[in-house]
């Protein structure tokens, strides 16, 4: 699997002109779905509940399209991309860093989320981030080799928690995605209908660190183009360490839920997400 993403970045950064770039990662992405039924089912799976069943199978095709355009980001990277975002209600981050001193930035696999990392650094912010490890240790090195190193990248796995808060109290704003639970079971809610588990672990470090969480999503508006939007910091609240956790993440999931319905085919999600249905 590494040789394979090996020479499609090797393909599309030194071979083909940056402007057919887009195109053919959707070429290959509506390719992928037409001939790999098994990530079709998937990505038809995780849509039918937010737009049914039909609008599910029209849209998988461009829903990976648009995850292949958001690699050849990752992978062959525009310069000034991050610098070019369109920005809406930017102000809440700076505000609440010198209110609350500890800011994490909660997202979702939506859009680039990775290019908010660079964003943020380039306003000023000292950063860490949560990334999922794999299970090929291989792929895992080769991914963070291109990821921002002026970030402190921490593992999804035992002791992430404490250090993350360590990165909180040394005054570095954490970001964190907040829809797919790696390393953990998360917790059981309903959205469109449907249950899923969404993480704990963001409400978990907000809770026991005093955070404010700012819920941000970078949204791509053409290829090449992207927005970032914030949104009023989620606060800690009273109660058991449960209790925080739960209500921070409701608070968080209205917002997911909001974007999910308003932009699916940018959301990243390319595992299985809806529990399974009871058997009878």
């Amino acid at each position: 699997m590494l040789v394979l993403y090996k020479t499609l970045k090797f393909l599309f950064r030194h071979v083909l002109p940056e402007k057919s770039r887009y195109p053919l990662a959707r070429l290959l992405a509506r390719l992928i779905v037409l001939f790999n039924p098994k990530r079709r089912s998937i990505l038809e799976a995780n849509l039918a509940p937010i737009i049914g069943a039909a609008g599910a199978r029209t849209l998988a095709p461009k829903l990976l399209g648009n995850f292949s355009m958001t690699a050849v980001d990752f992978f062959c990277p525009r310069r000034d991309v991050a610098r070019e975002i369109q920005e809406e209600n930017a102000s809440v981050i700076e505000k609440s860093y010198r209110r609350y001193k500890k800011v994490i930035v909660a997202t979702a696999h939506m859009g680039n989320w990775e290019l908010g990392m660079t964003y943020l650094i380039n306003k000023g912010f000292l950063m860490a981030g949560v990334y999922a490890p794999y299970r090929e240790d291989e792929v895992v090195e080769w991914i963070m080799r291109h990821r921002n190193p002026d970030v402190e990248w921490i593992p999804a796995a035992r002791g992430a928690v404490r250090a993350c808060i360590n990165a909180l109290e040394r005054g570095r704003m954490l970001g964190m995605a907040a829809d797919i639970p790696f390393g953990e079971k998360g917790h059981r809610v309903k959205m469109f209908g449907t249950s899923a588990h969404l993480p704990l672990g963001p409400w978990a470090i907000a809770a026991r660190a005093g955070a404010a969480v700012i819920p941000g999503f970078v949204l791509r508006v053409r290829p090449g183009r992207y927005r970032i939007i914030f949104h009023d910091p989620i606060l800690p609240v009273e109660g058991s360490l449960r209790h925080q956790m739960e209500t921070m993440q409701e608070r968080f999931r209205g917002h997911l839920e909001s974007y999910l319905k308003a932009y699916p085919e940018q959301w990243g999600c390319l595992q299985p997400f809806w529990d399974k249905p009871a058997r009878a």
